[in-house]
């Protein structure tokens, strides 16, 4: 009798023993392993499937899931896994056709389709080869990389805010749309900015969205405070005499420590746009083929960031990595492309001048004149006290 009352004692521990580690284990990683996305209601009333949502309470996603908002200034936001977001204007509806993020955000496949009204999306992963967020409509799909746009059915427009779009429509016409340029869904024609942001545009849908975007990127800002010495760390990584199973392995841990950075402008923080440029020197370096040309044209982005916003230091970083990879027929053309359409004013720094040279020098390209960069040096050195807005062509026109 007593001994089935010792293993009875000993049955107990061992179950309690285990709840408080299965408590530990919920608590501690829950929030890692959860690759569940959520609807949340802001404001007024929205429906998934035919249930209705509870302001600020969040529902779980699921495949073939209906979401739909109804009274006017109704406002509804997804909160994909990845903590890319999509908001539901009042009268929107949209179905959700795939759902997929894996543990690490290594692969990502979310697509759903627009059925109504007008959507605004912030995609901040760095999304791989392999990896899609897509968004469709009647018969055209946009195909989405990092980036913020504006979809509105309504009106008929797509509007980039941030970097650019791939349109595909019938499954055989493709259309990049690139940043600050909208076009008009369906006659795939492109509308003047002016008369745009004048005549067409939703302003208080933008004006609402801005602003939330502003609280996601301050909030994520603040996760990111957090892993901060261990990115640092990871930024340090040799990578010296790796074998391919290690440099594998690695890639996908450096994928998923580069997510938390991803989103981060140099207008941000000087510091975490060069940790960012950093560990996505590392990606570049031992990812595989087929991820290279995705890595590096990434980097695209961020060299417009750094001019736009003259982070010269880490734009002398950027062109170095372009010269290490210049057999990229497309990073040589959309960055003369580029050059071809800015403008400096008079405070225009001589490390533009010295890395269009660099660029020259290991692009092999003849369109730069030597004598025109630097009789260009001097003058812009010459004329501190006047406003200079002129293009960028007058630097490298023979």
């Amino acid at each position: 009798m007593q001994k089935i009352e010792n293993k009875f004692i000993y049955f107990i521990l061992i179950l309690i023993i285990f709840i408080i580690w299965f408590s530990v284990y919920i608590s501690v990683f829950k929030k890692w392993v959860d690759r569940n996305s959520y609807v949340v209601l802001v404001e007024w009333e929205a429906y998934l499937n035919n249930d209705s949502l509870s302001t600020d309470k969040k529902e779980k996603l699921s495949l073939n899931d209906v979401i739909k908002t109804t009274k006017e200034n109704s406002l509804a936001i997804i909160e994909w896994w990845d903590w890319s977001v999509t908001r539901l204007w009042w009268n929107t509806s949209i179905v959700i056709n795939e759902l997929f993020v894996s543990t690490n955000v290594e692969k990502l496949n979310i697509s759903f389709e627009l059925l109504s009204w007008k959507t605004w999306s912030n995609v901040i992963s760095f999304i791989p080869e392999e990896s899609y967020f897509k968004e469709t409509f009647a018969d055209t799909e946009a195909a989405i990389r990092w980036t913020i746009f504006n979809l509105d059915l309504d009106k008929d427009y797509l509007y980039v805010i941030d970097h650019n779009v791939t349109l595909t429509k019938d499954s055989w016409e493709t259309i990049k749309v690139p940043e600050k340029e909208p076009i008009v869904l369906s006659s795939f024609t492109f509308i003047s900015l002016d008369e745009f942001i004048k005549n067409i545009r939703d302003n208080a849908f933008d004006e609402i969205n801005r602003k939330f975007d502003l609280e996601l990127f301050n909030k994520l800002k603040i996760q990111l405070e957090e892993k901060l010495q261990s990115l640092i760390k990871i930024s340090w990584t040799k990578l010296d005499n790796l074998s391919l199973t290690d440099k594998e392995k690695l890639y996908n841990d450096l994928l998923s420590s580069y997510q938390n950075l991803n989103f981060i402008s140099s207008s941000d923080n000087a510091d975490l746009f060069n940790l960012k440029i950093s560990i996505k020197e590392k990606l570049l370096e031992i990812a595989p083929d087929s991820e290279k040309e995705n890595i590096l044209n990434s980097f695209l982005y961020d060299f417009k960031d750094s001019i736009k916003n003259k982070s010269y230091d880490t734009l002398d970083k950027i062109v170095w990595i372009f010269s290490k990879n210049s057999t990229s027929i497309q990073i040589k053309e959309e960055v003369l492309s580029y050059l071809n359409t800015i403008s400096f004013g008079s405070n225009i720094k001589e490390s533009i001048i010295n890395n269009i040279s660099t660029l020259k020098n290991n692009f092999s390209w003849d369109v730069l004149n030597k004598e025109t960069i630097i009789d260009k040096t001097i003058e812009l050195k010459t004329n501190t006290e006047n406003i200079v807005k002129e293009k960028l062509d007058n630097l490298i026109n023979n």
